[in-house]
């Protein structure tokens, strides 16, 4: 029997609450249980560390696979030498013993009775004086070994260099590369400002001579540079200089970001990767940053080549020079310390960053080295000799052969020095001349080095379609043909794998489902973007009219230059559109400093073909570059689609095209998403953008019909129940979010099957993601940014504003000013904002005196944000002024000035300016669309969340419920006192609790509008409702003001179902660092099935990912039966069940394991004893677990944590900040309560039976007394870190400012289970509704 209930949710990254109610707000009951619970998982991380991972290993695969293919065009010639040549290197990484018969000796290279590896090594130090006897042609005629050609050419097939400059014809004498990167940063400076500072390509020739010069330091190239290219004192070519030559770069002076997401960053660091800084910048910034690298590279390499041809030859330089420059601090450590000094320089020594280190080596024994900065810093603190000094400053004491430096050599280095070395081998060895398959064995070797396999193709085994990580597509008849370099073209059908790699990539559209999405610089997408920020900007208070946005978009259509406020006045003035005098600054508003969007595509497009160019054909190429990523190979699609010639295929290289919008064509442009205007034409969403002046927010309100439009267009899909994971897979949102929705989905459908009918209503919040480029940035604090505003004043402010009055601001204390009334106080320059008059320090905080108003009435709109509609004024004035609005004439014909000055000034914002100044009273319209965003939620995962369960319940009401209008229902009813007062850091309850208010608050603000804002006033007034009493007084069918004690009856009650979502282990199998031999006799073998499955020769892996646990019955001592809770590693797991019990046998050392039950997943439930416990991995021979009874606390203890975590919150910004008793309500005296009712909750029930716990808590009362002597800071920091202790998670407490360890509370258990102990396993259903239990120990009696 159908029945009408809501559902709430409270959905975040990890976890999710959800509530379920009758219409009156009660609780449903299932087997006499309230029907309500948390849902927690862990949050889903991107794929970059596998990707990064995945990519390494597959760069090593395809390195093998290279000299694999070499060695077979080698194998023929050799074995007519050594047969064992071969076999000899495989064989090279074994010790003797565990090597095959045949070479079971120490040689590894050559075992020739007159040639072994000494001489050899003898004659040939290093590889590269192989390679350099190779280049000379006379010393190449007298190399007869073929082995040794093998060897010089698998060393440059092996380290073949980087493909950045793939097809251009590079070498380090040739300047077009370098001259083509500077001329590129000149045209990005100008096209950011086109009054940019350029800089100057005069002394081209002293310009590279100088980033070439090796004699020189960074700081002596940055000084000549400036010179040079006559940068003067600007900070963004000097940011550019000092990037080029390898110093550290702050973005701040680069691009002029107040708050730049990446503050600075050195070409030279170790690791260093442009495509790390790729989404913290725009299209521009990057352009200019990548430029900048290639300069750099240029001179770094200009310096490893130096006068040389070859690298070899270079390498060999190196190698000499680092042999004298060793004797010579060999010589002077020497004669200036003596033996003892000369041992710990150049002998192994713990911790010391000494030559030993650098070098990596001492006495043939190999360990990790210490970078070269290091070694110089360690050399500096005793050394003195000028030289020595110097050379280090120059970079070039003791260089290495292998450097990071040596990342900046392009393939075609390598590849001119392979085809010399070839070129002079090939009268000794004919066979390099012999053609198979239309090419010779050279030609083979060469391709060898120069082919890659196109982005597009992607990886090459096809065992990997399956899996999802491949997609090439092979011709008909060549599905089992082998794949080389030589045969690709043949075997490979590039355009049909190009093809499959364009439809993975494409994502799919926020608002309409199953569109997929254009590319970020397509030209329909570019409008659109830079319509919705200029549809923003405002003249004095006042949208810009239509000829005036035409004007603007036509001047940004045709010239290569940011538009800022500045440029958007001069254009309007120009076309006669404003005055001249009316260009100021402060009469434009709207966006940041400029509009971020651009139409480089379309001027690119225009350039190219003209101005009739064939937009279709231009949005498939722009289509095709933003996919393959690899300009050269979009390029050559496109010559063969549309028939380009060579000159425009090379001009079309210059596109750039990369990401992907959020919105679909069909969204935009498209015949189903459409409105009527008032003349009764229909619209797009592109055109009513160009027409109207409206932003896409404002086109989705009810206002217009677009939201219908995408409602009707979603109704195909609606009623699908057979949503799938790959559903929410093609959503358009992070991994985060799509693991949330999916747990949604789960959640809802199981509450379904239990109530046996769908819900009426479905109530959903999404929290706001963090913000990861700007996890651990530094926030300004309020003290900060108004000491920074007063600096930038003129002295004609400080009439108003004396010295003592900023000085009183700089002894203020930060946490003072997170009162709205002193920061509104220093913001309006001590002024009330109504008369104008000074108010005293003293009548701030005299609420008989001073009040906060809002501008635009709470009534009727709910703004409470302190930028835009707070203001401080005298009470009298504030009873004066009213409840109204617009503010009276004649306040504002009195205030203007000051209000101008203010503005002016950046005290207040363009959007407070505009409510003081404004004259018209709030329309119809107007407060429609302000309730309308309590009703409509514009977050887009928020959206994907309604759009889902939409599809799944067409029938039902899915409604958004906005969290801070539940703030603000919290807040009236804890007006007098809390009673619903939310911590995170007691427990995880709260989630349930903000489903159910989700639930209440949500349907309340729906019901009492209809649904919609616009069909409201249809039938009622401005005068009709008041949101200050929205709960004072009945709404029908939704609220009663007497449902409120039994709403927060129900909020305050602290029994509901918490279930965390189990799961196998995936990912890394294990930590790839690999560990010593004797690291400890856990490890595991770095290969199977071969000498290096000894770990105690060769070491191996450690930290194996656990996949899941098994219940194993093994013979213990004196052959009594033993339960054990095992671990099985995910790498044990992929080979098979036969091999899981030879691990539990061989590595865990079982005797006759039988396994019970086979997979108990990670974070199953167990109940130990009578504590519940999530199960979490396992560390040594124990289980680590996680409590999960959650902490309930009184009501009053509640508040006094709120109070504490509060305060904490404050003092994370600011290390100084200090307890106020009178503000922060904290004492000594609370602290110590709190403190002994914490006690007494971790010696009770069920914490007594965590050991761990229990130790913690002698701990506490024996140090309850050093508690008492800490200051009331320290006291509330170890407060919330005996919060840590009972929190259901897996963090650890803090205990050393109680002088006690500073990681302790980690939870474990033995692995083997008790005989007389309570072991239940605990299997629940999403909501917790379906459960099993299994007594584990039970299996004893079995």
């Amino acid at each position: 029997m159908d029945k009408k209930y809501y559902i709430g949710f409270d959905i975040g990254t990890e976890s999710i609450g959800w509530a379920t109610t009758d219409t009156e707000y009660n609780l449903l009951k299932t087997r006499g249980q309230d029907f309500w619970g948390v849902y927690l998982f862990d949050e889903a991380k991107t794929s970059e560390t596998r990707r990064a991972s995945r990519t390494s290993r597959r760069r090593t695969a395809r390195r093998r696979q290279r000299i694999k293919l070499l060695q077979e065009l080698f194998a023929q010639e050799i074995a007519k030498t050594d047969f064992c040549f071969f076999e000899r290197l495989n064989n090279s990484k074994y010790n003797v013993k565990d090597k095959n018969d045949g070479v079971a000796y120490r040689d590894c290279l050559f075992h020739d009775e007159a040639f072994g590896d000494k001489e050899y090594f003898k004659n040939y130090p290093t590889i590269y004086h192989l390679r350099a006897a190779f280049l000379d042609a006379q010393r190449a005629k007298e190399i007869k070994d073929v082995r040794l050609l093998y060897l010089a050419v698998a060393h440059i097939i092996k380290n073949r260099g980087h493909f950045l400059f793939e097809g251009q014809q590079f070498s380090v004498g040739n300047k077009d590369v370098v001259l083509a990167a500077f001329s590129a940063i000149n045209e990005i400076l100008t096209s950011i400002d086109e009054n940019a500072k350029t800089l100057s390509l005069a002394n081209v020739d002293e310009t590279l001579k100088t980033l070439c010069g090796g004699k020189l330091t960074k700081s002596d190239k940055e000084r000549r540079l400036k010179l040079l290219l006559e940068t003067e004192n600007d900070k963004t070519c000097n940011a550019i200089i000092k990037a080029i030559v390898g110093l550290q770069v702050n973005v701040k002076n680069l691009f002029g970001d107040e708050e730049p997401q990446i503050k600075n960053f050195c070409f030279d660091d170790a690791g260093f990767e442009t495509e790390k800084l790729k989404d913290a910048f725009d299209e521009d910034e990057y352009a200019l940053i990548c430029e900048a690298k290639a300069i750099y590279d240029w001179a770094v390499l200009s310096q490893i080549l130096k006068n040389h041809k070859y690298l070899s030859e270079a390498m060999c330089e190196i190698y000499d020079a680092h042999a004298a420059d060793l004797e010579l601090l060999k010589t002077y450590v020497k004669e200036n310390f003596g033996q003892e000094k000369y041992r710990e320089v150049f002998r192994l020594c713990k911790n010391v960053n000494n030559y030993a280190a650098y070098v990596g080596k001492d006495r043939n024994r190999s360990f990790c080295h210490v970078s070269k900065d290091d070694f110089y810093k360690y050399l500096r603190s005793f050394v003195t000799d000028e030289e020595i000094l110097k050379r280090m400053d120059e970079g070039s004491f003791l260089q290495k052969q292998r450097s990071n430096a040596n990342g900046v050599i392009p393939y075609q280095v390598q590849l001119a020095e392979l085809e010399r070395i070839l070129d002079n081998a090939s009268e000794n060895f004919p066979f390099l001349n012999d053609v198979s398959d239309g090419l010779s064995v050279k030609e083979k070797i060469r391709s060898l080095l120069s082919f890659r396999i196109p982005y597009y193709v992607g990886p090459l085994n096809t065992a990997h379609i399956d899996k999802g990580f491949a997609w090439v597509k092979k011709y008909d008849g060549a599905e089992n043909v082998k794949i080389t370099p030589w045969n690709f073209e043949k075997v490979v059908d590039k355009q049909a794998s190009e093809d499959e790699f364009i439809n993975r990539m494409t994502s799919k559209c926020t608002y309409l489902v199953g569109e997929d999405v254009l590319p970020k610089q397509s030209l329909l997408y570019s409008e659109f973007t830079f319509l919705n920020e200029l549809n923003n900007v405002t003249f004095k208070g006042r949208r810009l009219d239509k000829q005036a946005r035409e004007v603007i978009v036509e001047y940004a259509k045709n010239n290569n230059r940011k538009i800022t406020l500045k440029v958007i006045a001069d254009v309007l003035a120009k076309a006669g559109l404003i005055e001249q005098s009316e260009k100021a600054k402060e009469n434009f508003a709207g966006i940041d400093g400029e509009i971020k969007s651009s139409f480089s595509t379309l001027r690119f497009f225009k350039r190219l073909f003209g101005d009739n160019f064939n937009r279709e054909q231009c949005e498939t190429i722009v289509r095709w570059f933003t996919v393959m990523g690899n300009k050269s190979d979009a390029a050559e699609r496109a010559k063969r689609a549309f028939k380009f010639d060579e000159a425009t295929t090379k001009q079309l290289k210059g596109l750039n095209c990369s990401g992907w919008g959020r919105l679909s064509k069909e969204f935009l442009d498209g015949s189903e998403i459409t409105t009527v205007d008032e003349n009764g034409e229909i619209l797009t969403i592109i055109q009513a953008m160009r027409e109207t002046g409206c932003n896409l927010m404002e086109l989705m309100s009810s206002k217009f019909g677009f939201e219908s439009s995408v409602n009707k267009f979603n109704d195909q899909y609606a009623g699908d129940k057979k949503v799938t994971y790959k559903t929410i897979e093609d959503l358009y949102c992070s991994p985060s979010v799509k693991r949330a929705i999916w747990r949604t989905v789960c959640l809802v459908r199981e509450i379904e099957k239990v109530q046996r009918c769908a819900p009426s209503r479905i109530f959903i919040e999404m929290a706001r993601g963090e913000d990861k480029s700007k996890k651990g940035a530094r926030t300004k604090s309020r003290k900060e940014q108004l000491l920074e505003l007063y600096k930038a004043c003129k002295t004609d402010v400080l009439q108003w504003v004396t010295q003592e009055f900023i000085d009183a601001l700089e002894n203020v204390e930060d946490t003072k000013l997170l009162s709205d009334k002193l920061y509104l106080y220093y913001i309006q320059m001590g002024r009330c904002a109504y008369t104008g008059r000074p108010i005293s320090i003293e009548e701030v905080f005299n609420t008989n005196v001073c009040d906060i108003d809002h501008i635009y009435p709470q009534s009727k709109i709910k703004d409470d944000s302190i930028i835009n509609n707070k203001v401080l004024c005298y009470k009298t004035a504030n009873a004066a002024k009213g409840d109204g609005y617009p503010v009276a004439y004649e306040i504002r014909e009195k205030m203007l000035p000051i209000w101008t000055v203010w503005y002016n000034k950046k005290f207040i914002s363009d959007e407070k300016f505009k409510r003081l100044t404004r004259s018209t009273p709030l329309g119809i319209d107007e407060l429609a669309d302000f309730i309308n965003r309590q009703l409509v939620e514009t977050q887009q995962s928020t959206k994907a969340v309604a759009q889902i369960l939409k599809r799944m319940y067409p029938d039902a009401d899915v409604v958004y419920s906005k969290a801070r209008n539940v703030v603000d229902f919290k807040n009236r009813i804890n007006k007098n006192r809390p009673v619903l007062v939310k911590v995170r850091e007691i427990n995880d309850l709260h989630h349930a609790k903000d489903a159910y208010l989700n639930v209440v608050v949500g349907n309340v603000y729906y019901t009492k509008f209809n649904r919609n804002a616009a069909i409201f006033f249809q039938n009622n007034n401005a005068d009709s409702y008041n949101m200050n009493r929205l709960f004072e007084e009945n709404v029908k069918n939704a609220w009663n003001p007497s449902y409120k004690q039994k709403v927060v009856s129900v909020a305050n009650r602290n029994i509901c179902k918490v279930v965390r979502f189990t799961s196998e282990g995936e990912g890394k199998l294990f930590d790839a660092t690999v560990k010593t031999k004797g690291a400890n006799d856990k490890l595991i073998p770095l290969k199977r099935n071969c000498p290096l499955e000894n770990t105690a020769d060769y070491g191996g892996y450690d930290n194996a990912t656990t996949a899941y646990f098994s219940l194993v019955r093994s013979v213990g001592k004196k052959g009594k039966t033993k339960l054990s809770i095992e671990a099985i590693p995910v790498y044990v797991d992929l080979l098979g069940k036969d091999k899981v019990y030879d691990y539990l046998k061989n590595a865990v050392g079982l005797e006759q394991p039988q396994i019970l039950i086979e997979k108990i997943k990670i974070n199953s439930l167990l109940k130990l004893n009578g504590a519940y416990v999530w199960l979490r991995g396992k560390t040594n021979d124990s289980l680590t677990i996680c409590n999960a009874n959650q902490l309930v606390l009184d009501s009053e203890m509640t508040a006094y944590v709120k109070r504490i975590v509060s305060y904490n919150e404050k003092r994370k910004n600011n290390k100084d900040s200090k307890v106020d008793e009178t503000y922060d309500k904290i004492s000594k005296t609370g602290n110590l309560t709190l403190y002994n009712a914490l006690l007494d909750k971790l010696t009770s029930h069920p914490y007594i039976n965590f050991s761990a716990l229990q130790k913690q808590a002698e701990f506490l009362k024996e140090k309850r007394d050093v508690f008492c002597e800490l200051s009331v800071e320290n006291q509330c920091a170890v407060l919330l870190e005996i919060l840590h202790l009972m929190q259901c998670n897996s963090a650890m407490s803090n205990f050393s400012l109680l002088s006690g360890n500073p990681t302790v509370g980690k939870l474990t258990c033995n692995k083997k289970l008790s005989e007389t102990g309570e072991c239940l396993l605990i299997t629940q259903s999403p909501t917790g509704y379906y459960k099993n239990i299994v007594n584990l120990t039970a299996y004893y009696r079995q």
